[in-house]
């Protein structure tokens, strides 16, 4: 041991961290092998001491804290100089060989810098999300309310009363918004909006949107061409730059193709579908059966164009389909041919 360094307690302490290089590893374990100590050195057999307390010291993590434990083993190695233990004979194990962690070069930057995107991506949304729905949109959940095969009466949060016809969606929110009330037709509905001067109700309606204050009308939009028909108040009517002012017994019609507002006297079955009349008054056929199909979802076709131009006067007061077709017939002198699902009316009729 004269030509070697002498053995200290910090050597003893990287020796049980794994931290040693091989050649101060081989110096702790020669002088292990010899179990000669110097008088200024530890002996081996407070190298087993030391050896219990560094593993009573070690964390739970697998993450080794060289620091900090070794901080822990010279706090508990005073307390044991200060109430010594009885030496036991020594056992001998395995030495720990601990393998240093591996650090890839540059990876904690592109932690750092990942983290740091991720945190300034979640305050931009939630400041365009703040911004956005604190504004129109609350905070509570939205409601798609669909009508299948049969029409849906239903009674917002405002106290709106809606009339949702066949094969419609109407999307709302569980809240209305304090500066706004905001829906969304696909299909057709009636509405009966709940006067508020505050909130304006608007309905986005494909590429239209209709804004009231207190109302009744109703929207069409099962494609492209959007048409809307006031029964009580006022409504604007809009699509781009293009907007119409209607009021009571006016109806304005959206087409799509040509980009084009017009606005027509309303139809006397513009409410049909919620009152379960059809009314016409020298109606011309093609108009009749458009009105039909449109009631009961149905596929009525004339057998040529002519007959388009035969005019009915009658009244459908909550009629099933196929007398309606008898009737009409009958007062045109047609008949009803059925083709699948599809229904014809054929003859000579006022030709």
């Amino acid at each position: 041991m004269a030509d070697q360094q002498p053995i200290d307690d910090a050597l003893l302490g990287k020796f049980l961290a794994g931290e040693t290089d091989p050649a101060e590893s081989a110096r702790v374990r020669q002088w292990l092998s010899t179990r000669i100590s110097g008088p200024t050195e530890p002996s081996p057999d407070d190298f087993d001491r030391f050896e219990h307390i560094w593993n009573a010291a070690q964390p739970d993590s697998t993450e080794v804290d060289t620091d900090a434990a070794w901080r822990s083993v010279q706090q508990k190695m005073r307390v044991s100089d200060r109430n010594p233990v009885r030496r036991q004979d020594p056992i001998s194990k395995p030495l720990p060989v601990l393998q240093p962690e591996r650090r890839v070069p540059g990876m904690t930057s592109l932690w750092r810098m990942a983290a740091m995107l991720t945190l300034i991506a979640g305050m931009g949304w939630l400041i365009v999300k703040l911004r956005f729905y604190g504004q129109h949109h609350p905070a509570e959940g939205m409601v798609a309310l669909t009508a299948n095969e049969q029409p849906i009466s239903k009674t917002l949060p405002d106290g709106t009363h809606i009339f949702l016809n066949r094969h419609s969606t109407l999307r709302y929110p569980t809240a209305f918004a304090e500066e706004r009330r905001d829906v969304t037709l696909t299909g057709e509905a009636f509405f009966e909006v709940t006067p508020d001067a505050s909130r304006p109700f608007h309905i986005a309606a494909r590429q239209s949107v209709v804004q009231v204050l207190g109302t009744s009308f109703t929207v069409r939009a099962y494609d492209a061409n959007v048409s809307v028909t006031v029964r009580t108040g006022k409504v604007r009517f809009s699509s781009g730059r293009k907007a119409v002012l209607l009021t009571k017994n006016q109806q304005a019609t959206f087409e799509a193709s040509g980009d084009t507002m017009r606005r027509l006297p309303a139809s006397p079955n513009a409410f049909a579908y919620k009152t379960g009349v059809l009314v016409f008054d020298k109606e011309p056929l093609r108009d009749v059966v458009q009105a039909i199909n449109q009631y009961y979802n149905a596929d009525v076709q004339l057998a040529n164009a002519k007959l388009g131009n035969c005019l009915l006067t009658t009244r459908f007061d909550k009629m099933p389909l196929a007398t309606v077709l008898n009737v009409t017939a009958e007062t045109l002198g047609l008949q009803v041919r059925y083709v699948g699902k599809q229904v014809i009316l054929e003859g000579a009729g006022c030709q």
